[in-house]
């Protein structure tokens, strides 16, 4: 249903993550993998955001803080009706819908010379958006104090200050594009020219859209040899570690 609208409306997105890896590897899933994840550039991201709810049909619901006030997180999820994922960390936020769901990255314009500065703004607003919903982490010290401090900012400033950190070198654009909206500092940023090229991939019966240079991105996420090495076993584990309850959908007619 995602790759339909953003074919529809000629929008570009990547598989990312796990969910690249398990196409390049397995043609599908990583088998201990639990989501799926994809990557837009972050016009492409708002575009999607604008069209999605009137194109969706009935059987899934876009989920962002555009449309859900205490919605906790920096980047949007497309979740599956009839189905049910009791994640502790955001089970108590009755607006949201706790379906099985696709992550929806967007990714900005960062420069090196200030990535950690940047992320680090990013880190702090979306700190203090965790303590004012009550977001299940466990957080304290000085840290704790300053989120308590800016949670005292009405939610909507918070988000609105957060998109505008992300979003800070968008309009001149840099040499290095990164998902600062979820910052892992394990990964470095990758070159903005990796993202305006653009391949598709099978996964499972179908095929969907991967950075041409997706050998290069998995090597940068996963190591030179993606291809042959594994984890061990006792890392073979779902990597958002959820109780998951799964409702079959009624079928109709």
């Amino acid at each position: 249903e995602f790759d339909r609208i953003c074919k529809k409306h000629n929008l570009k997105y990547s598989m990312e993550g796990g969910t690249l890896l398990g196409a390049v590897k397995y043609q599908g899933f990583v088998p201990w993998d639990d989501d799926i994840d994809v990557i837009m550039f972050r016009d492409d991201y708002e575009k999607f955001l604008k069209v999605a709810p009137s194109e969706l049909g009935k059987d899934f619901v876009l989920q962002s803080f555009n449309n859900i006030p205490n919605f906790p997180l920096n980047y949007a999820k497309l979740c599956f009706n009839g189905t049910k994922i009791c994640d502790y960390a955001y089970s108590h936020i009755k607006e949201m819908n706790h379906g099985v769901f696709m992550d929806i990255f967007p990714v900005d314009y960062v420069k090196k010379e200030t990535l950690k500065k940047h992320c680090r703004s990013v880190g702090v607003l979306t700190g203090a958006r965790t303590v004012k919903v009550k977001y299940k982490v466990k957080l304290k010290g000085f840290k704790l104090f300053v989120y308590k401090i800016l949670a005292l900012l009405p939610i909507k400033v918070l988000n609105r200050q957060i998109n505008k950190v992300c979003t800070r070198y968008n309009k001149d654009g840099t040499e290095y594009i990164y998902e600062v909206c979820n910052s892992n500092r394990k990964f470095a940023p990758m070159p903005s020219s990796m993202y305006f090229e653009h391949t598709t991939l099978k996964y499972r019966d179908g095929e969907f859209m991967a950075l041409k240079k997706y050998d290069e991105f998995l090597k940068s996420r996963f190591g030179e040899n993606y291809m042959t090495d594994m984890p061990s076993e006792e890392k073979r584990i779902p990597s958002h570690h959820k109780t998951v309850i799964l409702i079959e959908q009624e079928k109709s007619d």
